[in-house]
């Protein structure tokens, strides 16, 4: 276990945690209305999670940056990683989404507000690295991902759903909770090892 936590191990836990997000969503049960399409909806909504919260510890870590001065370097590192991750998640969420939506309704609407939201969150996620890479000061990456984080909250909270439920896994039975919780756990592992991973490319860069 120590092997596969451990930076050389990385890409090893990643097959692992990705076959185990996959195998409990294959044996979760489906929801009454969704049936099969539930074990995609399962992936769906961990990934989003996982964005989410690796966006939002990018926000945290940035600000904690813009306060630390003497710890700015190595925080401004973790910001970069945590960002980086949660925006590859993020994409990951929008094409399985699309999968879902697919399976769910025979088309995926982009015009429904839960789209346009997630789209307009990439575009603030692309546009932040793409600053960060022209200017390439900490103090700008810190802000920037201070504002990132609440950006998204702000999308998040103020978007509306039309076809899309909210919080569905919150009002299901505590079976469904507890293989979405499982889920949920294996991507946040799986993401903390991709922010471990780059990190250090992040580190390296800036040597």
């Amino acid at each position: 276990m120590r092997r596969l936590l451990s930076r050389e191990g990385i890409g090893v836990s990643l097959v692992v945690l990705a076959a185990a997000a996959l195998l409990l969503a294959w044996a979760a049960p489906s929801d009454s209305t969704l049936r099969q399409t539930s074990k995609v909806v399962y992936l769906h909504g961990a990934s989003v999670w996982t964005a989410m919260l690796a966006l939002t510890a990018a926000g945290i870590t940035g600000f904690a940056a813009l306060v630390l001065v003497k710890r700015r370097v190595v925080l401004n590192v973790w910001t970069l990683a945590l960002s980086r991750t949660g925006l590859l998640f993020w994409i990951a969420t929008l094409l399985i989404s699309m999968i879902a939506s697919r399976m769910a309704w025979n088309a995926v609407f982009l015009a429904e507000p839960r789209y346009t939201m997630m789209f307009r969150m990439l575009a603030v996620g692309i546009i932040v690295q793409v600053i960060i890479l022209l200017v390439n000061r900490p103090v700008v990456s810190s802000a920037l991902h201070v504002a990132q984080a609440v950006i998204l909250w702000v999308l998040l909270l103020t978007t509306l759903s039309i076809l899309h439920p909210n919080n569905p896994i919150l009002r299901s039975v505590p079976s469904i909770q507890f293989f979405f919780g499982l889920i949920v756990l294996a991507c946040g592992v799986a993401a903390l090892q991709v922010a471990r991973l780059m990190s250090g490319l992040v580190g390296s860069a800036q040597e």
